[in-house]
């Protein structure tokens, strides 16, 4: 079989070209012998004896009207038909251990090289190799993830039995996340009402977060400070927070570049953070992906900056600066559609990040995508952002990768948003968003290139976790992005 070749599942439409994530997506929704996967856990229905009340059966609609859903041990909410996908972001996270002996990177050049003017970023610290990697969401449950060379060995069998001992125990039911809600502009003529469980997840009805969970918030990732000598002499103090990590995108931009299956990429601003989410925390992807757009607006110095010094608002910050935009009247049907959130755990999608950056006078624009009958949702999707970066690229380049002075977008599809910092078309004519996941941090494969100019033989796999094509896209109706 030629290396670079699509392998397709034979029992669905899933397709991909590492056939360890295939084996991935066999044992998780195909099991052997036709068995009900051992991934879901099923909710018993008991009939009640009385009717309803108007908010039971609100909730009741949302389970019935969605898939199956279980939580991950990240804290994440995900539905078990793309269970698989969300497994092979957790897998991408620890790639690179095995990395040395098919990769090389040239590390003379500082990034300084690839973009002038750009201090280069310390090198974070990478974990030393061990047989197995463990990601964790906290000190007493570790989800053991095992490298595809060890499992290439295995029989089909035992690949089989152990991916159900390794995941089972990690897993419990939980109810499902929220579609995103609609963009203010799409909303301007609705009868507000007060949304349930289905919008703002299994928290909607809590009046404050717990104790615990506020001070970790405030408290903050922890902060690591690095005195540095510039080429001047001056000593230059340098923060470095675990959960944020920057200089993401000039990474992207050389692995497209070196990727043979990709024709044509375009980049937005290199000065996006990528941020992630704390262990334990939950669902505040949202508030993740604002903090993402604030800090290009921060490091890009662009309208609005004068906002935002020093480090990026906190979640408990940003619940303040939404009620304020509210207070003002931008996107105010909000607070009567979540009660508020301020202190809560309530999820929040493209209206009130649109409404905090309308409230300190930051222009921006939200688009929804919906199901229409020329072409398909993802298609629609695709071709807005397509558009979005040729308009800010010479018609007439040669060049592979495009590297334009964009900010990111604010990407929702239903459960989860991201940040888009890119897009690809490949040469088989497919597409791929390009995006930073608040859900998932860099993998040390990637983690080491930070600040360097680098070669490497296997691109493709370092681009897996922040690629999102058509055979993601396609499982959702409805999209917002916010540019």
């Amino acid at each position: 079989m030629k290396t670079g070749e699509f392998l397709d599942c034979p029992w669905c439409n899933f397709t991909d070209r590492d056939h360890y994530f295939l084996l991935q997506h066999v044992e998780t929704i195909h099991p052997e012998g036709g068995r009900p996967s051992p991934f879901a856990i099923r909710e018993e229905v008991t009939h009640q004896s009385e009717p309803p009340s108007e908010e039971m059966e609100e909730m009741e609609g949302a389970r019935d009207c969605s898939s199956e859903y279980i939580e991950c041990q990240c804290r994440e909410f995900c539905l078990l038909t793309e269970f698989e996908s969300h497994l092979e972001m957790h897998y991408a996270e620890g790639m690179g251990f095995d990395e040395p002996s098919r990769t090389s990177a040239d590390v003379a050049a500082p990034a300084s090289n690839i973009y002038p003017g750009k201090t280069a970023s310390p090198p974070m610290e990478i974990p030393s190799p061990s047989p197995l990697h463990v990601v964790t969401s906290g000190p007493s449950r570790p989800i053991p993830i095992k490298p595809a060379v060890e499992r290439s060995h295995l029989s089909t069998s035992r690949r089989r039995g152990n991916a159900v001992r390794d995941f089972i125990g990690v897993l419990r039911h939980s109810t499902s996340p929220p579609p995103p809600r609609k963009s203010s502009q799409a909303t301007r003529n609705r009868v507000p009402r007060r949304l349930g469980r289905a919008e703002l997840g299994p928290h909607a009805h809590e009046e404050k977060m717990p104790d615990w969970l506020r001070k970790e918030l405030e408290i903050g990732a922890k902060v690591k400070v690095i005195n540095q000598i510039t080429p001047d002499g001056r000593l230059l103090r340098i923060e470095n927070i675990a959960n944020e990590v920057r200089g993401i995108v000039p990474v992207i931009m050389q692995l497209c570049e070196q990727d043979p299956t990709v024709s044509r990429a375009y980049l937005c601003h290199s000065d996006v953070t990528h941020v992630v989410k704390l262990a334990k925390e939950g669902g505040f992807c949202g508030y993740r992906n604002i903090q993402m757009m604030i800090s290009y607006i921060r490091d890009a110095r662009s309208d609005g900056y004068e906002h935002f010094q020093g480090r990026l608002p906190s979640i408990i910050q940003i619940q303040d600066m939404i009620e304020r935009a509210w207070d003002r009247g931008f996107s105010s049907l909000g607070r009567i559609e979540t009660g508020g959130i301020r202190g809560t755990r309530k999820y929040i999608g493209t209206p009130e990040a649109q409404a905090l950056l309308q409230n300190l006078g930051i222009g921006c624009s939200a688009d929804a995508f919906n199901e229409v009958k020329e072409l398909p949702t993802h298609d629609c999707l695709l071709e807005a952002v397509e558009q979005y970066f040729l308009a800010s690229c010479p018609s007439k380049s040669s060049q592979k990768v495009c590297r334009t002075s964009l900010p990111p977008i604010y990407f929702q599809h239903p459960g989860h948003s991201m940040t888009i910092v890119g897009f690809e078309r490949r040469n088989n004519g497919s597409c791929d968003l390009l995006v930073l996941d608040p859900m998932f941090k860099p993998s040390p494969g990637v983690s080491r290139f930070i600040g360097v100019q680098f070669r490497t033989a296997t691109p493709e796999k370092l681009l897996k976790a922040y690629r999102r094509g058509s055979s993601y896209l396609r499982r959702y109706s409805t999209f917002e992005i916010l540019k």
